[in-house]
């Protein structure tokens, strides 16, 4: 199992020229911080449980005279919308050596295993933050179409395109929306690093451990040989290699998803009222006439004091302010929502701010009701063993310590309709 050994940061020991380690990773995760955190919803067993509202009254009438009857009713009906309890977890080992080194050495900029536990938990919030995007397929990748394979253990890769994109498809049904490239804002190896244990195919039936990452493609070797064929979705796994789009937050892309009719969001039908979102695959660039249009969908299921949020990636981001910008109206760039700064977007007498997330979907425009969504947890996120305390978990037979992180979390939206997603815009 790979662990951090004194031989790994000898350099940066060393290192006196720089006051510390520049970390060149992506550090922000708007929706995670933005996203509230639910401690009423329920837990039973392994699932979170949220009562919904799903008729309306059918008690009220006009009476025709005041002689005759009232209509008798039992009121409004409830279900229940149910998502599983997911376990999203960050394991750090790190030799005895190490600590020590880094503690006494006079040129070390930072002891060792806080600076790592502290990019751990970067990091965890990244994974999270993707997450919270997605439908819960865990498709992270796909191999390319055409030249998939280069060389032994080497994948090519490409983004994720689904039926809908008319081009070479994944081949995991349970992937909805995916159109492939549409201005290029995320990498399809954005998601990878060394160490992680991929599954390649369907059921990821070919396992394997990433070795080096380019911009193009994955290398990996064991456990077992990487046999790939176009178009395999690639997914990330756990320890046990395990867990090939089953274990994965419940998040946007499921909530807001294309299908419709008897098909579920959190155990209950699309067309349960309010469980259908705007939706839009039509490829076109963006205008504030699609933007304004979106608003307008969703108002009649929110209430007046409800907070939205416009979320994009950099080019759609940078298209919006030029749309501004060309129609002489302000581009006003003020902190909107919690410090973040953010465009303005004012329509029907409200204003939203336009926020650049670098995880949100490539070409998607993003129209979320905050207060719609909840990060449901068992817990708050925390650490099984502190490392800061000195509680780290020592591994047997060896002089190696492991920390690791861990959440009992899902996400969940429990008014679809007050929510709205483009697909396919580009600038």
């Amino acid at each position: 199992m790979p662990q951090l050994q004194l031989s790994d940061i000898t350099a940066t020991l060393k290192e006196v020229l720089l006051p510390y380690v520049q970390d060149n990773f992506p550090k922000k995760t708007i929706l995670l911080d933005q996203m509230k955190r639910d401690s009423e919803t329920l837990v039973m067993n392994d699932e979170f449980l949220a009562p919904i509202y799903t008729t309306r009254h059918g008690g009220i009438a006009n009476l025709a005279d005041d002689g005759n009857n009232v209509i008798s009713s039992g009121g409004r009906d409830t279900s229940r919308a149910t998502v599983s309890v997911e376990i999203v977890t960050g394991a750090l080992n790190i030799s005895k050596l190490a600590i020590d080194a880094s503690k006494s050495n006079a040129l070390a900029v930072q002891n060792s295993l806080q600076a790592q536990t502290e990019t751990l938990t970067k990091d965890f919030a990244r994974h999270l933050n993707r997450q919270l995007y997605g439908g819960g397929d865990g498709v992270i990748s796909m191999v390319r179409t055409t030249g998939g394979s280069v060389g032994t253990g080497t994948i090519a890769v490409e983004a994720i395109a689904t039926s809908e994109a008319g081009i070479g498809t994944v081949d995991d049904g349970r992937a909805l929306d995916y159109y492939g490239t549409i201005n290029g804002d995320i990498s399809p190896t954005k998601y990878f690093a060394v160490d992680q244990i991929v599954g390649v195919g369907t059921a990821a039936a070919a396992l394997g451990t990433i070795t080096s990452v380019t911009g193009t493609s994955i290398v990996s070797g064991a456990p077992t040989a990487i046999v790939t064929a176009a178009n395999d979705a690639i997914y990330i796994l756990d320890g046990s290699g395990e867990g090939a789009g089953t274990s994965e937050i419940l998040g946007i892309r499921a909530a807001l998803s294309s299908t419709t009719g008897t098909s579920l969001y959190a155990g209950l039908a699309r067309n349960t009222v309010g469980w259908t979102p705007s939706f839009g695959s039509a490829s076109a660039a963006l205008t504030l006439v699609r933007l304004e249009a979106m608003d307008g969908d969703v108002q009649e299921y929110a209430d007046s004091q409800d907070k939205y949020v416009i979320l994009v990636n950099k080019t759609l981001y940078r298209k919006y302010g030029d749309l501004l910008t060309a129609m002489r109206r302000t581009v006003n760039q003020t902190d909107l929502l919690g410090g973040w700064k953010g465009l303005e977007f004012a329509a029907g007498g409200n204003v939203v701010g336009v926020f650049r997330d670098y995880d949100v979907p490539d070409g998607e425009v993003l129209l979320i009701n905050l207060d719609t969504w909840k990060i449901l947890q068992v817990s708050d996120t925390s650490w099984m063993e502190d490392p800061s305390g000195g509680g780290l978990l020592r591994l047997q037979n060896t002089i190696q310590y492991q920390a690791v992180m861990h959440w009992f979390v899902n996400a969940l939206c429990v008014a679809p309709a007050a929510n709205a997603k483009e697909t396919r815009k580009s600038a």
